[in-house]
């Protein structure tokens, strides 16, 4: 992925005709992780999240689709201190931990059975509650490796057209 968004980023300008934003994949600091990953864990996040963010710092894909982001694990870390909703409720009840987000204001959130990545938009946040009618939650992945699968054909597809 990491040379996938090089490459879009090398020949999207020649492509659109205006020059790219900052498309890339951020590999973990191994100098801060080791704390950030205690935090996060402290913070109940855990499995497929800690081993991600053991590797990887961010993902930045503003110029694919209508932008497409895995939050550092600095933001995720905050999200879960109370920046980001915790819980969805409406359409459907579960646990979230909130990690990317889209250019257009929708959030991405693996459940907590961490078998469902949803994509959530329109909804209302209300304390660290998201209330979302079923028009405004997308299962995109069965799981967060489903959710980079996903990224990883979207940029392919896009790196194949240009």
């Amino acid at each position: 992925m990491v040379e996938l968004a090089a490459k879009f980023t090398r020949d999207f300008e020649a492509s659109f005709g205006y020059p790219p934003g900052d498309n890339c994949v951020v590999r973990a600091n191994s100098n801060v992780r080791r704390d950030l990953i205690d935090c996060l864990i402290e913070a109940g996040v855990g499995g497929d999240l800690i081993s991600f963010f053991s590797c990887v710092g961010s993902v930045s894909l503003p110029d694919l689709d209508n932008g497409l982001f895995v939050h550092s694990a600095e933001d995720l870390l905050d999200g879960v201190r109370g920046e980001q909703p915790v819980r969805i409720t409406g359409a459907l009840e579960d646990d979230v931990t909130v990690f990317g987000s889209d250019g257009g204001g929708a959030l991405f959130a693996l459940n907590a059975a961490q078998d469902r990545v949803y994509r959530l938009s329109g909804g209302a946040l209300v304390g660290a509650t998201y209330d979302v009618n079923s028009s405004g939650i997308q299962v995109m992945a069965n799981d967060l490796w489903g959710f980079l699968e996903y990224l990883l054909s979207e940029l392919s597809r896009a790196v194949s057209v240009d």
